[in-house]
């Protein structure tokens, strides 16, 4: 607490004035990123124009781009600490990421619907692709060799050649 109040330039007792408890930061930290990410590949969930596999680009880049702007601190923050949190805010962080699982399971579902990628179990590998996405942040460093896009590219490539059918 005297960490957080510290960058807040405030007193530790100040910040129980907006927040009822260490579980509620927690709840409340995991709950924006949560909601950031949903937001960064948000525009895939109703486009039925774009072709699956530029959606698949997009959502990766989406997602990626968005960790790359996060401390690396808190990249597992979502998932190390949902078993921290209370089960009402745990459920409450779940229905977020539903969205996402949602959000992914329809572009690969697209892409199962145009023949562009194979009889998957979307589930399954809508994980295996989220979670790529979330390790990658943590060994990348955009003073590397590889550039961000270099990163996405590869991702992408690895993927696509997973799941494209023949």
């Amino acid at each position: 607490m005297k960490d957080i109040a510290d960058a807040c330039d405030c007193r530790p007792a100040n910040i129980y004035h907006y927040f009822e408890s260490k579980e509620d930061i927690l709840f409340q930290v995991i709950q924006d990123i949560t909601e950031k990410t949903v937001a960064s590949v948000s525009h895939l969930e109703e486009d039925e124009v774009t072709n699956p596999v530029d959606q698949m680009r997009s959502f990766i880049k989406g997602h990626y781009g968005l960790l790359l702007t996060m401390d690396k601190s808190n990249l597992l923050l979502p998932d190390t600490g949902l078993r921290e949190l209370t089960p009402e805010h745990q459920k409450a962080i779940v229905e977020i990421r539903d969205v996402y699982d949602s959000i992914l399971r329809k572009v690969l579902r697209r892409g199962v619907d145009s023949r562009d990628f194979a009889n998957i179990d979307e589930k399954v590998i809508g994980y295996f692709i989220s979670s790529m996405i979330i390790r990658s942040n943590l060994w990348f460093s955009p003073n590397g060799r590889l550039s961000e896009e270099d990163v996405v590219d590869i991702m992408f490539k690895l993927i696509f050649k997973g799941i494209k059918t023949g």
